[in-house]
């Protein structure tokens, strides 16, 4: 009984120490996992994105790529990162690097729409797809043009209704439009002048400079020449709000009675991280402005995104965006979707035993083979259109943009924009010191005043000033007539003695 006992504990021994050397030798090693490469056209901080800004994404594309890699063990997906410096040429260059590299899938960015549209062209010739996670411009959306560009934003479009929208609710009716010849400003001036109408009283193209980005000397005259309470429209990237707003602060023409709303390549600046003194008098000059950022995310402890944040943290990466749910962050939520769009798919394939190259990438994501992408991301329901190319909008997944307002060291949620329709707006103020007399509190009911109240408002005064002059002229005639009735009066009665 004793030696069946012990034979019966040797060959269960045996059994476990070959089973468990069996699933070692099935595990595959780090060498058996397969590896595809994702090249990521990264901005820069010397070009159009603010410095702070280009930290933010950079550090957000390895923070989603670290944590989505350390949930798979099928696969890994490995980053071939090159300056785009958010320009033409240089994404250009990047783009015919990028194409070069053996097992490349895909591209993520870049952010800017003249260098997406750049590197768009090179890597279609490739079949090569790329996403952007910022890239707006209107123009992208052309299947004919751009077959292989996708985005996990909204296009322009929907941008353009949503200032529109901004104009009608703010009862802005006085509105000067600044912009420039790049791709993302031309275009999204053009849709905003068409909606807006007669509320956009003048346009103006600001010329570039001498190794920066607009001629300040035309800046200087066009701001000089804009009337008290205008509304001023900055419809620019990053780097050249920063120059408009510089200039103004010099010419002392912020706060009240001036209004300031920029699109969203406006308030990507952030005054508060801007470099030395500069930062400091921009951000005490420009408290209050106002203008759309997109939709910021869901940053609750329950949400898609909070595991990235948690890990951002945990590793102290530099630039780690404020998680408040009143705090803007600039399309860090979209870039992280968009590396997380790249992990879905590759899943699909590997779950169907496709191979996964770009021919296979490129065909989930025009919807013209197995693996399209729909999954909950930090931004909501991340699906795009095939028609377009770009983030797919219903009305159960509408565009989503914020109202925002800048204080002390960030943009502060005050309205929410869907599809074009305010939904929610809370009261603004405009900014600058003015007396207590002169204070527009902005409600969503009225915000300011609009050519009609001013025109029933002059016409209102004009007839009270006209029947004031009338009856002091009709007391004025009396007055008269009954001190020449009674001079006559006296005459008659000495003429009687």
């Amino acid at each position: 009984m004793r030696i069946l006992l012990l034979w019966q504990e040797v060959s269960v021994a045996n059994f476990c120490y070959l089973f468990l050397a069996q699933c070692r030798m099935e595990l595959p090693s780090a060498a058996d996992i397969p590896t595809y490469h994702v090249g990521f056209l990264s901005p820069s901080p010397d070009s159009a994105i603010p410095a702070q800004l280009a930290v933010e994404w950079n550090s957000a594309f390895l923070v989603a790529l670290e944590v989505l890699n350390s949930e798979r063990n099928s696969y890994q997906l490995e980053a071939v990162s090159l300056n785009s410096a958010c320009d033409y040429q240089e994404a250009a260059l990047a783009s015919m690097k990028l194409s070069k590299k053996s097992g490349l899938i895909g591209v993520i960015g870049p952010a800017c729409s003249g260098a997406a549209i750049s590197a768009s062209n090179t890597l279609l010739s490739y079949g090569i797809p790329i996403v952007s996670f910022a890239a707006t411009a209107s123009v992208l959306s052309s299947r004919s043009l751009f077959g292989n560009f996708f985005r996990t934003v909204y296009s322009d479009t929907y941008q353009a209704s949503a200032v529109a929208a901004s104009v009608v609710k703010l009862n802005m009716t006085n509105v000067t439009l600044l912009y420039t010849k790049d791709y993302y400003s031309f275009s999204l001036a053009e849709r905003i002048g068409e909606l807006c109408g007669s509320a956009i009283t003048r346009s103006e193209l600001l010329e570039p400079g001498v190794n920066i980005p607009i001629d300040i000397k035309q800046l200087e005259t066009v701001l000089n020449s804009i009337e008290r309470k205008e509304i001023v429209l900055l419809v620019v990237q990053p780097a050249v709000a920063e120059q408009i707003w510089k200039t103004a602060t010099d010419l002392n023409m912020t706060g009240y009675p001036w209004w300031y709303f920029g699109t969203d390549g406006t308030t990507a600046f952030e005054p508060a991280v801007a470099e030395g003194k500069v930062a400091e008098r921009l951000v005490v000059a420009l408290q209050g402005e106002i203008g759309l950022a997109p939709f910021d995310g869901d940053f609750s402890d329950s949400s898609a995104c909070q595991k990235f944040y948690t890990h951002w943290k945990e590793k102290s990466y530099a630039g780690l965006p404020a998680t408040d749910t009143n705090k803007s962050r600039s399309y860090v939520p979209y870039l992280i979707d968009t590396v997380t769009l790249f992990f879905e798919i590759v899943d699909a394939l590997h779950g169907a035993a496709i191979e996964v190259n770009a021919s296979t990438i490129l065909a989930a994501l025009n919807g013209s083979g197995p693996g399209s992408p729909q999954f909950k991301g930090c931004t909501g329901v991340v699906q795009l259109d095939p028609d377009s190319g770009s983030r797919s909008v219903s009305p159960n997944q509408p565009a989503v943009y914020n109202l925002v307002s800048l204080l002390q060291d960030h943009w502060e949620l005050k309205g929410r924009i869907e599809n074009g329709t305010f939904t929610t707006l809370l009261p603004l103020t405009r900014p600058g010191t003015f007396s207590a007399a002169e204070q527009d509190l902005v409600t969503s009911d009225s915000i300011l005043p609009s050519r009609s109240e001013n025109r029933v408002l002059i016409a209102t005064i004009t007839i009270l000033f006209t029947s004031v002059v009338l009856v002091a002229a009709a007391l004025l005639y009396i007055h008269k007539k009954r001190r020449n009735a009674a001079k006559v009066y006296v005459e008659l009665v000495q003429e009687s003695h």
